[in-house]
């Protein structure tokens, strides 16, 4: 998707010190917990308490568009938690990244990192 151009949103749902680590260069953070609780002050893994609305942003106004969510493994259930709460915010086009970050460095894909700056 990413060396077609295609267009779609890339969600990182690693918590902050996680994804200052490595994230996909075009990738919007917003953190999750690896457990699915069904409640958000408890699924959300960010400072300063994000709300619903401030992840409607992150993931924008289009509920069709396609919508790519990774964390750091294949068993990481950051992703899957982040996609929950985004169908359960009506959006409709969503995928998981199988192996998240781990498979992308892994491939030998070029990532970004917020250390040493």
């Amino acid at each position: 998707m990413i060396d077609v151009k295609e267009d779609f949103v890339l969600i990182d749902a690693h918590p902050t010190e996680e994804y200052n680590l490595a994230y996909i260069d075009g990738a919007r953070h917003f953190g999750f917990q690896s457990n699915h609780l069904g409640n958000w002050e408890k699924d959300v893994a960010m400072p300063n308490n994000p709300t619903k609305e401030d992840y409607r942003a992150v993931l924008g106004s289009d509920k069709n568009k396609k919508i790519v969510i990774y964390c750091g493994l294949t068993k990481c259930g950051r992703s899957h938690n982040a996609a929950s709460w985004a169908k359960k915010l009506g959006y409709t086009n969503l995928y998981r990244m199988p192996g998240g970050i781990s498979a992308w460095i892994d491939a030998g894909y070029s990532y970004k990192t917020n250390l040493n700056k």
